[in-house]
């Protein structure tokens, strides 16, 4: 989620805007409070300090808060007892003794503890008033701060829950699908099995094509669980890829050699360029084989005969390219956009070819696993790698 990946960098951001503008609010609250709220409040309450009393930011904290205490144990002090007593009284004259160190133009101590009882409550609504003035800053950054958080989890929560809910989509069609793909075969195995072994076939031309027929079909079946395994497999916890130096040219080779056969018999005619050369990666080699093995024979399932067929593997940029294209009819953009889904677009691209729609969500799966990218284009998309630019489409994985 690309909204959660950036959400640190984006609330530290917004942390430095907030307290950019707080310092600023702060520091104009404080440059008013020098100059016209002290001074108006000695003349009222402390007449024999200066006129020119000036103090900074942060002494103006202290002094407000430090005032606001005295003012508070002065007057609820007699209600301790007399041990206690004693000691805040020792602790208000310390207190009003430290605010004669607040700034070189207060030479002696500021007498709160002296002012009359109506004076004292005056002085304390105007501090507690100043206090309120100088923490709204604070309290609104960080309601603003916290607003935005929440905000922000808010988005990461609904896109979580519309993952889930399209995760659920798709976990369901596939469910659908997979029901879809072993009810036809299952039914036509089961349909012939009963057939020969009520007597019903005693043709033994006809009982060799009936046992034929669910040879293949239970062979559809048992690749459809399979593939489904390794689409389950990739994904749970304990699986991991089993990575070692292989040399990518002579995979290749050996993958290209094993589907050869097939691609003679079905027709269509298969280019390879490899280099000599030995081309050295860290890969997990079984998965890789099942990759190109995959996309292979997916380019000769899904392409009528006469269909070229290319396996390359380039340079280009300091990256390595491989790259299986073919000369066959273009994909309609409704099912590219699917393409690496498991089941894509349901029946649609079953029917095309006979496929399960689960080899390329594999294939897509483990290259990403290893750090790579896979990639479908078109033309004249393809027209950006010269390797394949003859033929009509290619999957093209990056490393």
């Amino acid at each position: 989620m690309k909204r959660q990946g950036s959400l640190q960098w984006f609330l530290i951001k917004k942390f430095i805007e907030i307290l950019l503008v707080v310092g600023i609010v702060e520091y104009v609250i404080t440059f008013f409070m020098n100059r016209f709220v002290l001074p108006l409040m000695f003349t009222y309450f402390f007449p024999e300090y200066e006129k020119n009393l000036t103090v900074t930011g942060s002494e103006i904290i202290v002094f407000i808060f430090a005032g606001l205490l005295i003012l508070l144990l002065s007057s609820f002090g007699s209600l301790f007892p007399t041990p206690v007593r004693e000691a805040i009284t020792e602790l208000l004259q310390r207190t009003q003794h430290g605010l004669s160190y607040l700034s070189q133009s207060v030479e002696k101590e500021v007498p709160i503890l002296g002012l009359s009882e109506r004076k004292s409550m005056l002085l304390f609504c105007v501090l507690f008033t100043m206090a309120l003035v100088v923490l709204l800053p604070y309290i609104l950054g960080a309601l603003c701060f916290a607003s935005i958080t929440i905000r922000e989890f808010r988005e990461i929560q609904k896109e979580r829950d519309a993952e889930q809910n399209e995760f659920n989509r798709k976990r369901n069609l596939m469910l659908s699908d997979i029901a879809h793909d072993l009810r036809t075969p299952m039914t036509t195995v089961n349909g012939y099995a009963k057939a020969l072994a009520d007597g019903m076939v005693t043709d033994p031309q006809k009982q060799q094509e009936y046992l034929e027929t669910i040879q293949k079909k239970s062979a559809r079946m048992n690749d459809l669980i399979n593939l489904l395994f390794a689409y389950v497999k990739l994904d749970s916890e304990g699986f991991s890829l089993k990575r070692k130096e292989v040399d990518l040219c002579e995979l290749l080779r050996e993958n290209a050699a094993l589907v050869y056969a097939d691609a003679e018999e079905a027709g269509m005619e298969f280019d390879i360029e490899i280099p000599e050369e030995a081309i050295p990666v860290f890969a997990d080699a079984t998965q890789m084989s099942r990759v190109i093995t995959n996309l292979l024979t997916n380019a000769m399932r899904h392409n009528p005969a006469g269909t070229h067929i290319g396996l390359y593997l380039c340079r280009r940029d300091e990256r390595i390219y491989v790259m299986v294209a073919d000369s066959g009819p273009f994909i309609p953009e409704e099912l590219e956009t699917h393409l690496f889904e498991p089941f894509a677009k349901g029946d649609a691209s079953r029917k095309s070819g006979g496929g399960s729609g689960l080899g390329l969500s594999i294939a897509k799966r483990v290259v990403e696993m290893h750090g790579w990218k896979m990639l479908f284009l078109q033309q004249p998309q393809i027209q950006h790698y010269p390797c394949v630019e003859r033929y009509a489409k290619a999957f093209i994985i990056e490393i």
